[in-house]
């Protein structure tokens, strides 16, 4: 395990020294972050500046958004239903795009830098190995998530909550979606860009295949903003279990498929 942390510091160290990287890690999830407040403030402000159209907004909604929500009053229903239907499905771009960028450089950088069979040679087994790629991209994509759904919280907190005789916002869906939701799903992005930095030649195409994970995750955006799938209570038990299951089976995988192609002997 120690051997693990050991890759992942040498590669931390490497990030730390480009400006770009850095600069891409800090100012994307903010423009996100950023983006998501600014349109759910113009959405609230559109529907109270125009109170006939809350009706009509609140008839198009899928059933399975308001049985949750009979208590609240119209304009309360239109103050939360923005964050509980694109809020958590956009969140998982955010670890999805920060971690691209760290593993695009994986087994495709060690390759272009031609120092893929010095790693390769080192007494290492081959699971930390593995590992240790796994940590490069995780912990800063996660930590920069987490920090992004802070500022998340509190910008939304202050659009939502003052409509609410009690703050409602952030939720124990919310909560539970960022603290474990999000490093389960993290876990198996970055499984699966470690994949695809090992079967090709170059950084730039391993970044360019990631950007194909991204349909999924618009995938599950698509089918939460039509109620088909939904992260609540009853679901969120079932998601976890699928994700970690998914994880297991990928590492599994990714470490047998890895071995196959002469990475890992």
């Amino acid at each position: 395990m120690k051997k693990a942390w050991y890759i992942a510091l040498k590669e931390w160290k490497e990030i730390l020294r480009d400006f770009y990287v850095l600069g891409i890690l800090v100012f994307l999830p903010l423009a996100m972050v950023g983006t998501l407040i600014i349109l759910i403030y113009f959405y609230m402000t559109y529907f109270l500046q125009n109170l006939d159209q809350i009706q009509l907004m609140l008839s198009s909604m899928p059933k399975a958004y308001l049985e949750g929500l009979a208590s609240y009053s119209d304009i309360q229903k239109v103050a939360i239903l923005p964050i509980k239907i694109i809020g958590l499905p956009f969140f998982l771009l955010i670890p999805l795009l920060m971690s691209g960028i760290i593993t695009s450089d994986s087994f495709a950088g060690e390759r272009e830098r031609n120092t893929l069979e010095a790693l390769l040679t080192t007494p290492i087994r081959d699971w930390e190995l593995l590992l240790g790629k796994i940590l490069t991209p995780f912990v800063p994509a996660l930590l920069v998530t987490w920090a992004s759904f802070l500022l998340l919280t509190q910008g939304i907190a202050n659009l939502i909550n003052p409509h609410f005789l009690s703050p409602v916002f952030p939720d124990a869906v919310w909560i539970v979606s960022v603290a474990l939701v999000v490093p389960l799903f993290l876990v198996g992005t970055v499984l699966a860009e470690i994949l695809i930095s090992a079967r090709v030649s170059s950084v730039k195409g391993a970044s360019a295949l990631n950007m194909l994970l991204s349909f999924p995750v618009l995938g599950v955006m698509l089918m939460q903003s039509t109620g088909f799938v939904l992260f609540s209570t009853h679901t969120l038990p079932w998601i976890l279990l699928s994700l970690a299951a998914f994880d297991a089976v990928l590492f599994a995988f990714g470490l047998r498929s890895l071995k196959l192609r002469g990475l890992l002997d």
